[in-house]
């Protein structure tokens, strides 16, 4: 999300640690008329796939060209105002709206309120959905005649996680961006020029960065006391179930699908760096667990934690 108080050198050159996706949207930027209909950008959660795109789109959308910061596109967008530019809500499904009078950010308050016009400012009109996972299965029907034939002045960029999420008939009609985990030199300089705590579990993202160190400290400390223990794993699952009621250390926001991938990356992190047997069918077990939860099927989690608790129970001694 951009802010006020964002820098005027809000440039793709401020990406660090995605040279291939930097390739193909520089490129795209030199040659704005060569730009698809619909870019994907895919990759791990927390390796900058919003923060290029927010460079990205403010360079195409820039006047000259360049991101150059002084042209009315580039003041406009820095403010959250430009005309040009829809970025869908974080997190909110995408329905296809109602035929008459359809809510703000439905697919056909998109066709037939925005997209039809043409730009106001910028060579395009540029629509952002920051997970396309979001949109409904009905909105995604209504949504292929409008990325197979675009109009000539609207672009749009879909953000994913895992490629394999979205269909067939939405990748096949886009040009996809990879992105990738961090190198751990790349973190370690992002983290030192931002002044951002990085802990062990930190793998190639800033995905769990938003948590406060004491309580990302306790959280490490309850999985680590009792991953390896036949007793405390039974309590481990409890506590981790009574989370979605009842969290007081994580006060604001709290989401327990993002709770529960956080601790689902601690057990994998232990279990991968315990050397005492191969802990690989518990680590195959748990990514089996993140890719059910994935797919968002409600009220499944109790049911998904019994049974990734249960085959990890059989593990121990």
């Amino acid at each position: 999300m951009i802010s006020d108080i964002t820098p005027i050198s809000f440039q793709l050159d401020d990406v660090m640690g995605q040279p291939i996706a930097l390739r193909y949207l520089k490129n795209y930027t030199k040659h704005r008329d060569k730009i698809p209909p619909l870019l994907i950008f895919y990759g791990p959660s927390g390796v900058g796939k919003q923060f290029t795109a927010d460079r990205f789109v403010k360079t195409v959308l820039c006047l000259e060209g360049t991101a150059c910061g002084k042209c009315p596109s580039c003041s406009q967008f820095l403010k959250q105002t430009h005309p040009d530019y829809i970025e869908f809500p974080e997190g909110e499904r995408i329905p296809i709206g109602e035929e008459k009078d359809p809510k703000e950010f439905s697919v056909r308050w998109l066709q037939t309120q925005r997209i039809v016009y043409s730009p106001m400012l910028s060579m395009y009109r540029i629509i952002l959905v920051p997970d396309a996972t979001k949109i409904n299965t009905e909105a995604e029907t209504a949504l292929l005649k409008t990325l197979e034939e675009a109009p000539r002045h609207t672009r749009f960029i879909f953000l994913v996680e895992d490629i394999r999420s979205l269909k067939s008939t939405i990748t096949s009609r886009a040009v996809l961006v990879p992105f990738h985990y961090l190198p751990k030199e790349t973190v370690q300089k992002i983290a030192t020029e931002q002044d951002i705590y990085v802990h062990e579990y930190q793998g190639g993202s800033f995905q769990m960065n938003f948590i406060d160190p004491e309580v990302w400290e306790l959280y490490t400390t309850q999985v680590k006391n009792s991953l390896f223990d036949s007793i405390l794993i039974i309590q481990l699952e409890s506590w981790i179930k009574e989370h979605k009621t009842k969290h007081p250390e994580w006060k604001v926001d709290f989401d327990y699908k993002r709770f529960l991938e956080m601790i689902s990356s601690f057990m994998i992190f232990e279990y991968s760096k315990d050397q005492s047997k191969d802990w690989s069918e518990a680590i195959e077990s748990i990514y089996e667990f993140k890719e059910y939860l994935h797919k968002e099927i409600n009220g499944m989690e109790n049911f998904l934690i019994s049974r990734l608790f249960g085959k990890l129970s059989l593990l121990l001694p």
